[in-house]
């Protein structure tokens, strides 16, 4: 269980291993879209990675952050991508450079006014479409972590410090959840029964104070 800022890092990285990244950024509640790669909120991007998007000038034909402002984004890209859009050559350039073959980019819940959300790069083809919403549902669930270790800071919205009392597989269940699978889709991807995937929902209601699924889900969107 991630009790520090480094060990949260550590568990995010694992987590995004399993479906063939290697590298993240986590953004939550920033003003503007540049935000994302000028202060992350959490990163294993090391300084110099940073250092280097900065000096070749990417902020500014980074076809990834137009995707920040929008909802509900789960994008799987690849640098081939943006083959034919002039803009983009410089980053398309600058990611098969270090290595880049694929990637993810999904949007968080959030403030409606600002950017909340989640990247991820990979040295291989991640070709399978499921994993944007995994990464997403893997993201949400990092988040909730993050709050209850107070590390965004203080402007984390009350449903934010609600979900710090759920389970890491009631995290996980309602994230689902918020992706629009039922109970027993829930089930099935998560290898347990449809009866447990009840009583965690059961136990989100309790907790987060509501009636009904879909006021949990609205209240953590």
């Amino acid at each position: 269980m991630s009790t520090n800022r480094d060990q949260l890092i550590s568990a995010i990285s694992d987590g995004i291993l399993r479906f063939g990244f290697q590298s993240f950024n986590l953004t939550y509640n920033k003003s503007n879209t540049h935000e994302f790669m000028t202060d992350p909120t959490l990163t294993d991007w090391s300084k110099s990675d940073l250092e280097g998007y900065h000096r070749n000038n990417l902020i500014d034909c980074d076809p990834l952050l137009e995707l920040l402002a929008e909802r509900h984004v789960r994008k799987l890209w690849r640098p081939a991508d943006w083959h034919g859009k002039p803009k983009a050559q410089a980053y398309r350039a600058y990611v098969e450079q270090i290595g880049v073959r694929s990637g993810v980019t999904v949007t968080l819940a959030g403030r409606a006014d600002r950017i909340s959300a989640f990247a991820a790069l990979s040295r291989e083809n991640v070709e399978d479409p499921s994993v944007a919403p995994a990464i997403a549902v893997l993201a949400q669930a990092a988040l909730a972590k993050a709050a209850a270790l107070e590390i965004p800071g203080e402007d984390l919205p009350a449903a934010c410090a609600r979900q710090s009392s759920l389970t890491a597989k009631q995290l996980e269940i309602l994230s689902w959840a918020r992706e629009g699978k039922s109970n027993r889709d829930i089930a099935t991807i998560l290898s347990i029964s449809t009866r447990t995937v009840n009583y965690h929902m059961s136990e989100i209601l309790k907790k987060l104070g509501v009636a009904s699924r879909t006021q949990a889900i609205t209240m953590t969107s």
